[in-house]
């Protein structure tokens, strides 16, 4: 009796912990970082302390008003998404939207201290009908406005611009529309291959 009445007070104690412990996404080298895929539903950018995706590194997947990684930043690993890097707490002082991977941050950017994403899906700027192998766009924005184009060629290069910056690999389709006289690119299916 006392054997089972110490194992389970031993289980109850250690309860909060495995709890906690369920909740912290476990450390993971840069490659892994990498080649994993982007998070379903969502968006990322991964901060590092140090140049080339280097050093400790902080996973950013929501609008962040006061980021406080601890450490200057030095490069950005951007997953999914087209983010706003602010200088300043609440997404003031200097602020600059990206897309791409950084594997240096200008001097001016190294102390971020806010990021919210401003495209791509899950920001609730722009709808999309999201499956599992590819996430159709009808009107793709970037900063908060419809992308201009003005022929296919042009439609097909934004568009796969597009799809890279939310996580994806290709658009396999997209068309051109006309919205208060200007072209924009609409109908974007993105998908992770080419077939």
């Amino acid at each position: 009796m006392r054997v089972v009445v110490g194992t389970l007070l031993a289980m109850l104690v250690m309860l909060p912990a495995a709890s906690a412990q369920q909740q912290v996404e476990p450390l993971q080298t840069p490659e892994e970082m990498r080649n994993r895929p982007p998070q379903q539903g969502g968006l990322e950018a991964i901060v590092h302390r140090d140049t080339f995706f280097s050093g400790p590194f902080l996973s950013v997947r929501a609008s962040t008003p006061d980021l406080r990684p601890g450490w200057d930043i030095r490069s950005i690993r951007v997953r999914s998404g087209e983010w706003q890097i602010c200088t300043g707490r609440n997404f003031t002082g200097t602020c600059r939207t990206i897309d791409r991977d950084l594997p240096t941050i200008p001097n001016q950017f190294r102390t971020i201290q806010s990021m919210r994403p401003t495209g791509g899906f899950g920001t609730g700027v722009g709808n999309s009908l999201r499956g599992a192998t590819a996430e159709f766009f009808p009107a793709p924005l970037r900063n908060g406005e419809r992308i201009p184009c003005n022929n296919s060629s042009c439609a097909r290069t934004q568009a796969n611009q597009f799809c890279r910056s939310v996580g994806w690999i290709i658009s396999r389709s997209q068309a051109l529309d006309n919205i208060g006289g200007r072209t924009v690119v609409a109908d974007v299916l993105c998908a992770r291959n080419v077939f």
